[in-house]
């Protein structure tokens, strides 16, 4: 449940807003049942809402392309999201990143890195943020990852630390 006061970064027809009001429930759970999210799958409707409304997420619209779809009132339409699980002080979870197909390609899964990061600098008391990757395509995203957020594979036994990991119900991997 984020306390911040919404944010909005814009670039060409594209904006990228952490306002809970934009989101689009039927957009994410859509796309956590296709095959580009291999780490997820369809949750319920009331455990979607569930979990957006206690996450801090950054989502990835398509501005109406019209005068009148604006004067309209239109809706922008949801295409991406990062969400973060965090305390939004000193600890954040990268998780649900996605940027539809038909919208990849243009640079947006960079920016919404890129605006992720921004609010994490921002935050002072930041000890680190985590994420999991890897899958069909592991290498070209460790290397995106490293390159757009800074992050780094974690070596295990570094100052003692290891990280633990148990698999839930809702899990699709049988390994972890």
């Amino acid at each position: 449940m984020s306390t911040t006061i919404p944010s909005q970064w814009y670039k060409d027809q594209f904006l990228i807003s952490t306002s809970q009001a934009l989101l689009q429930h039927e957009v994410v759970n859509k796309a956590f049942e296709s095959d580009y999210m291999y780490w997820t799958k369809r949750i319920s409707d009331n455990a979607m809402k569930h979990m957006l409304s206690h996450s801090f997420c950054f989502g990835v619209y398509a501005l109406p392309e019209s005068t009148s779809d604006i004067a309209g009132r239109a809706s922008p339409t949801q295409i991406g999201l990062g969400r973060l699980i965090t305390d939004e002080s000193t600890f954040a979870y990268l998780t649900d990143v996605f940027i539809i197909p038909e919208y990849q390609g243009k640079g947006l899964g960079k920016w919404l890195m890129e605006c992720i990061n921004e609010t994490l600098n921002s935050w002072p008391n930041l000890r680190g943020a985590l994420l999991y990757t890897g899958g069909h395509d592991g290498e070209r995203a460790m290397k995106f990852y490293e390159k757009v957020f800074g992050m780094k594979k974690f070596v295990p036994g570094i100052a003692g630390l290891e990280i633990m990991t148990s698999r839930g119900p809702g899990s699709v991997f049988d390994d972890i």
